[in-house]
């Protein structure tokens, strides 16, 4: 009997045991999953901020024009004061680390299941910095972010990632790490209270650029975050759909207002994705006479000068200072000079027409058989002439040129700007550089020259000449585009960047543009990720 006594007492402790145990294991899997719920809420709201427009104008200073604000693949800075909005101090470490700015992101405020706020970490180059002045070529004090702009933040232990862009942290409950040479973390204070150190363990600040930071199983003693990670793949790849997207809305019209201006498409850029685009911020105004005058840098300044690197193209922007205060002194319509003047860095003026350094007029590039007229620039309303060319064979040349434009004398002053709010359609294009991953293909007999001179441009199917472009993956009719605009994606597979072989840029049929054959992705993004935009038909 006393053995049986014995027995039963031994089994209702286990189950007791068994049953705390269950209990207590029941317990931290749904604190866990309330951990890890906030963290998941997190990371896609941090994404959608990156990709949406309006989720980033949601928070933007009344003073910065929306389209100097909108900066695809950008997220916002930490909070540092735990007040829920971004704080943003420059390139120290405060900036990097902090709390989620869920007001920022007009979320509600995530806590994990000890109550804690969520923190987070974010990659230098991938601040939504409020800048001072909208960016503008030389871009100053502001980040540039598209899909080659890497993360640098690095994940090691059980889910170990590289290119991190962000990271969001459910802290857990204080530790006392002392025994393991750490602090005792100390919330009360508010300097405390906004010490990150008194919430993350096992974070490596390095050059306080590229931070590491190591996860964990189950939380022990010495370390209780739950981490989750948003990895540049995971960022762009819900990015540049919104990018293809604008590009379609801002830059595509360009294209087709070139067009109607002009009867024939501009010819396609050869250089490579090292070829920038210069704008008019190395301009100046002058009075006596008025006139602008621009100095173009249209190689790198090698010897021999390195082709990839060459600048052929060129926007002047001539903006007119209070013109929109002023319609009655601007003349109707506003045409741009007819003649004007190119000088050779180290020599004396060349032509602006033909070769080498034609192809330079009012409103865009033109064959180098076609006479340069005068043509209409904009209506009068903008206040603003524009001026667009290619220097042909800049690329064996040194130096550079310098364009002086005659201005007639009007009750206004003429300023040079490159400034968003006045020209908001394609900043975030420019100042973000988006045009190193953007390509374009126009058919042979949409641009000048293309077709016999006083016939309107024209194109047939494949193998037709003139040809027009064919893009598969694309609702029918396929072969009959005149002119496409390539969203080329990030890099994929061995591909190598900056690079002039579009082979490091465009996948699948787009990878031999030659053949006038192009496919616009379909499906998952593993071999080709290059989003086609048609900008005609």
């Amino acid at each position: 009997m006393i053995a049986l006594l014995a027995l039963a007492a031994l089994i209702s402790a286990f189950l007791i045991a068994s049953a705390l145990s269950l209990t207590s294991a029941g317990v931290s899997n749904e604190r866990e999953d309330r951990s890890m719920s906030a963290l998941r809420k997190a990371k896609a709201a941090l994404i959608a901020y990156a990709a949406n427009e309006q989720w980033q104008l949601y928070r933007a200073l009344p003073s910065v024009p929306p389209a100097a604000y909108f900066q695809p693949g950008a997220l916002p800075c930490p909070d540092q004061d735990d007040d829920g909005d971004a704080d943003c101090f420059g390139s120290n470490t405060a900036s990097m680390i902090g709390r989620l700015p869920f007001k920022t992101l007009g979320i509600d405020d995530l806590r994990d299941a000890s109550g804690e706020r969520l923190w987070y970490a974010l990659s230098h180059d991938f601040r939504k910095l409020r800048c001072s002045v909208p960016p503008a070529p030389p871009i100053t004090g502001c980040t540039t972010i598209n899909s080659e702009t890497l993360g640098q933040l690095t994940v090691t232990g059980m889910a170990p990632a590289t290119q991190v862009v962000a990271i969001v942290f459910a802290p857990g409950a204080a530790l006392d790490l002392r025994a393991v040479g750490g602090p005792q973390q100390d919330r009360t204070s508010i300097a405390e209270h906004n010490d990150y150190t008194n919430y993350l363990e096992n974070v490596n600040l390095g050059d306080n650029i590229h931070f590491t930071f190591t996860s964990t199983g189950l939380p022990t003693p010495t370390s209780n975050d739950r981490l989750l990670a948003i990895t540049q793949a995971d960022l762009i790849a819900a990015v540049e759909p919104v990018v293809a997207a604008n590009i379609a809305r801002d830059v595509k019209p360009l294209v087709q207002d070139y067009f109607t201006k002009w009867g024939a498409y501009p010819f396609a850029m050869t250089g490579g994705s090292g070829t920038e685009i210069v704008t008019s911020w190395n301009c100046s105004v002058y009075s006596s006479p008025l006139q602008a005058v621009c100095h173009v840098s249209y190689t790198d300044g090698a010897s021999p000068p390195d082709p990839s690197q060459a600048r052929p193209d060129i926007k002047i922007q001539i903006f007119l200072q209070n013109a929109n205060t002023a319609f009655a002194d601007l003349p109707s319509p506003l045409t741009a000079p007819a003649f004007f003047t190119i000088d050779k860095d180290g020599g004396g003026p060349v032509s602006n027409q033909g070769l080498p350094y034609g192809q330079f007029s009012a409103v865009g590039s033109v064959a180098p058989t076609t006479t340069f007229v005068t043509q209409t620039a904009v209506v009068a309303e903008t206040g603003v002439l524009v001026y667009t060319g290619r220097l042909q064979n800049a690329a064996s040349m040194s130096g550079g040129v310098t364009i002086t434009i005659p201005l007639a004398t009007p009750k206004y002053l003429p300023i040079v700007s490159g400034d968003p709010a006045v020209n908001p359609k394609g900043s975030w294009f420019i100042s973000n550089q988006w045009y190193r991953q953007a390509y374009y293909a126009v058919s042979q007999g949409y641009v000048s020259g293309g077709v016999p001179v006083g016939n309107p441009a024209t194109c047939s199917p494949l193998p037709a000449t003139p040809s027009c472009l064919t893009v598969n993956n694309l609702p029918a009719p396929k072969n009959n585009k005149s002119a496409i605009l390539v969203l080329t994606g990030r890099a994929l597979g061995s591909q190598t960047r900056p690079s002039g072989n579009p082979a490091d840029y465009l996948e699948g049929q787009n990878s031999t543009p030659a053949d006038l054959i192009f496919e616009h992705r379909a499906g998952t993004a593993t071999t080709i990720n290059d989003r086609v935009v048609v900008v005609s038909p």
